[in-house]
């Protein structure tokens, strides 16, 4: 896997067989109603999605079993808006392995509030790039893609590059109709959809975001367990850069979802930091995002 060293590689290649797939997410599919159709479609779903994301190969890697990204992926169904079409929201929430440790650092938490589709039991889930198949497949390659982002960005500089043009093509292919959908379209009055997402993480005022992820994680968090001090600071640094880009666009989406995927770590991270880290390190993060200062308040 191009993540790792080549060494780490052979030696895996050696002891372990590759698997292709890139995915371990525990998926739900929650209907939150009474509707007119039979309830046993939404387990069919739920089954489906799974073998969707755990199966499909997304890449041209190989996997070992232990490297694949985990998480949790929930669809709650709250609206049957016509028979076998519905309206819900996706929770998505992916984790990255930390070097020499057991621990699992967030990288993606969402909520997307806008989803729709239409599923009678029978449909296929489609991987899908630049042809439309249907929305449903179109949402969740979308945010497979967004996910492999994130994560090939903090093994390398920019390594998520191609996962944002796929996620690019997914929004391209679009059906004008499908476009103008509230999860989709470019609106300018909320900038909070699947469209601005992928417009902040390819926006040149985010570059250095990007870089950051590779820091922060590479340099920094994969390295903590040899000299905690060096990797806050390393940490802070890459936080800093991160900080001059939600300036420059505040109130991004892209920086929302980084700031509600990081606090909780960040926190535990600098529990232990001088007081001018802690200070500086709130002070970058509730810049982000106001509403969490309670959360912080922890490290005064």
């Amino acid at each position: 896997m191009l993540r790792i060293t080549t060494l780490i590689c052979l030696v895996f290649f050696i002891n372990v067989k590759s698997n292709s797939q890139e995915f371990d997410l525990q998926v739900k599919v929650v209907p939150q109603a009474i509707f007119t159709v039979d309830p046993v479609i939404f387990s069919q779903l739920e089954v489906q999605i799974k073998e969707f994301v755990n199966t499909t190969s997304w890449t041209n890697d190989q996997y070992q079993k232990h490297e694949r990204i985990k998480g949790t992926l929930q669809i709650v169904v709250t609206t049957e808006n016509s028979p076998n079409t519905f309206s819900g929201e996706l929770i998505l929430q992916t984790q990255r392995p930390v070097f020499n440790s057991n621990y699992e650092s967030p990288m993606l938490s969402l909520i997307d509030k806008h989803i729709s589709f239409r599923y009678t039991g029978v449909e296929p889930v489609l991987k899908t790039t630049n042809t439309f198949y249907d929305n449903l497949s179109s949402i969740l390659s979308f945010y497979m893609n967004m996910a492999l982002a994130m994560d090939y960005d903090s093994f390398s500089p920019y390594g998520g590059e191609g996962y944002l043009e796929a996620a690019r093509e997914i929004i391209t292919s679009l059906p004008s109709n499908v476009a103008l959908d509230e999860g989709w379209r470019a609106d300018l009055s909320s900038k909070r959809n699947r469209y601005y997402i992928l417009e902040n993480a390819t926006n040149p005022v985010f570059r250095p975001f990007r870089q950051s992820l590779y820091e922060y994680h590479r340099l920094g968090l994969d390295k903590i367990a040899e000299d905690p001090g060096k990797s806050r600071a390393i940490i802070l640094s890459a936080l800093t850069a991160i900080g001059q880009g939600d300036q420059a666009m505040p109130n991004s989406i892209l920086m929302q979802i980084f700031g509600n995927t990081k606090r909780y770590e960040l926190i535990e991270i600098f529990m232990a930091a001088d007081k001018g880290q802690k200070t500086r390190l709130t002070d970058i993060m509730v810049g982000m995002d106001k509403t969490k200062r309670s959360d912080y308040k922890v490290l005064e």
